[in-house]
């Protein structure tokens, strides 16, 4: 095998690799976005309660 060869198969195998990060960084990112939209959903209901035990206070 030529030197040409083998920096050739350490180019693809170094090009695998890097597909394999991408994809694992791109599940990464889709978790971390879902994981902000619920927490922002989750800090909406929690002030929504706040707001409503508030006004059960007031009226109460």
């Amino acid at each position: 095998m030529s030197t040409d060869e083998r920096m050739l198969e350490v180019l693809e195998q170094t090009l695998i690799k890097i597909n394999e990060l991408n994809k694992r960084l791109s599940h990464i990112e889709h978790d971390l976005t879902s994981m902000d939209n619920y927490q922002l959903s989750m800090s909406h209901y929690a002030k929504e309660i706040e707001l409503a035990a508030e006004n059960n206070n007031i009226m109460g």
